[in-house]
């Protein structure tokens, strides 16, 4: 696997990534404004906990994403984080941030 390629691909996650946060805020922002006191409560409170645990989502994988370039300019991505052997080349093609190897994701 060309480590510049995937460089490529995890900046195109990450700026992917970045802009579908951005407008989760967005979406808050329009969703607060139109929102009226006689919209239901339970309506409402669902719609924000949805776009929360969404986020959250999103932003753990961001970290996941930055976690792998950064592994790339130290000069240790592929390796697992566990055991330090190297981490199955199909195992990186499926998550190009995976963080352990087969044998440790396992346990």
């Amino acid at each position: 696997m060309n480590l510049q390629e995937v460089k490529v691909k995890l900046e195109k996650e990450r700026d992917g990534l970045k802009l579908v946060l951005e407008s989760y805020e967005e979406a808050k922002e329009v969703f607060k404004e139109s929102v009226s006191a006689s919209d239901e409560m339970a309506d409402r409170y669902e719609y924000q906990e949805e776009i929360h645990l969404k986020k959250e989502i999103l932003e753990e994988r961001l970290k996941k994403v930055e976690k792998a370039l950064k592994k790339i300019e130290e000069g240790n991505y592929g390796f697992c984080e566990k055991c330090g052997q190297k981490i199955e080349e199909i195992r990186l093609k499926i998550d190009l941030a995976a963080e352990l190897c087969r044998f440790c994701a396992i346990k």
